[in-house]
């Protein structure tokens, strides 16, 4: 028996990439309230309907174009692998990596149209912070979870509030212009965070 056709046409790896370029350059350019679909497939050399098709909203455009150009914090973009016991030490390290990202003119401004398009459209926020940092706080619950299970972090350990807090310093840093002490006042921070949720049974960590 024939198999059914599939409907619709493939998406096209190298429009996609066009139009999320496209994005990126104007959203740094213009930012995000100047930012439209039609610019979009303008600078893209699509049509608008392609646009359209692939992201029903510039908020979804902006939010995987935030996605994409998350700066993975470990050489090869995965979540790094503790030892046991070893948690709490792989997590600054990461977090001073990724702090490390900041440092590039791009990804500061990036993440600083972010903020104020978050701002400027209470609507988009969500997505638009989603967008932003889901590799951070996916990779960020998988260590602290981690570590809880080791044993190295409280069990009544908030996951979810320490990421955000870890997540916030950063975007603190780069709100007062601090980029270039981002990896120092980063790990600073993420240690004196951990100080309060580590296990009185486990060590403090080098």
């Amino acid at each position: 028996m024939a198999q059914a056709r599939r409907r619709g046409r493939p998406r096209e790896t190298g429009t996609d990439e066009a139009i999320l370029d496209a994005a990126r350059d104007l959203l740094l350019r213009e930012g995000y309230a100047r930012l439209s679909m039609e610019k979009v497939a303008v600078a893209a050399g699509v049509g608008k309907p392609t646009v359209y098709r692939r992201w029903p909203s510039k908020a979804a455009l902006v939010a995987d174009v935030a996605r994409r150009s998350s700066t993975a914090a470990t050489p090869d973009g995965e979540i790094p692998e503790p030892r046991p016991g070893d948690v709490v030490r792989t997590l600054v390290s990461w977090f001073r990596s990724h702090a490390q990202s900041v440092t590039d003119p791009d990804n500061a401004a990036l993440v600083l149209a972010l903020t104020a398009a978050a701002a400027a459209s209470p609507q988009d926020a969500e997505s638009l912070y989603l967008g932003s940092t889901r590799e951070q706080h996916t990779t960020l619950v998988e260590l602290l979870r981690a570590g809880i299970a080791t044993g190295e972090l409280r069990a009544d350990t908030d996951v979810d509030a320490v990421v955000g807090a870890l997540i916030g310093s950063s975007l603190y840093l780069l709100l007062t212009g601090r980029t270039a002490e981002a990896p120092e006042r980063a790990e600073g921070s993420v240690r004196a965070l951990l100080d309060g949720i580590r296990s009185p049974e486990a060590g403090a960590p080098g």
